[in-house]
């Protein structure tokens, strides 16, 4: 795997475990464990979640991370 996918994955990956589980933890206050955690819907939001956070935030952070690179090769 490339270095590109690498920090992709190292920045999107705890985007997108742990907001599905902040937001399922406070919608479901009021319910059991196995009802908020284990359903579909939180499976869905984790799926979109992980998607959002590896190829939006990840990508944008690697371009982010060039761009500095590339300012600081300049000085």
């Amino acid at each position: 795997m490339n270095e590109r996918w690498t920090y992709q994955l190292k920045k999107g990956l705890p985007f997108g475990i742990i907001m599905p589980i902040i937001i399922t933890a406070i919608e479901g206050y009021g319910t059991s464990y196995t009802e908020a955690f284990l359903s579909i819907k939180f499976l869905i939001e984790l799926v979109l979640f992980l998607f959002v956070g590896i190829f939006i935030i990840g990508y944008s952070s690697w371009r982010e991370k060039r761009k500095n690179n590339e300012y600081n090769d300049q000085k």
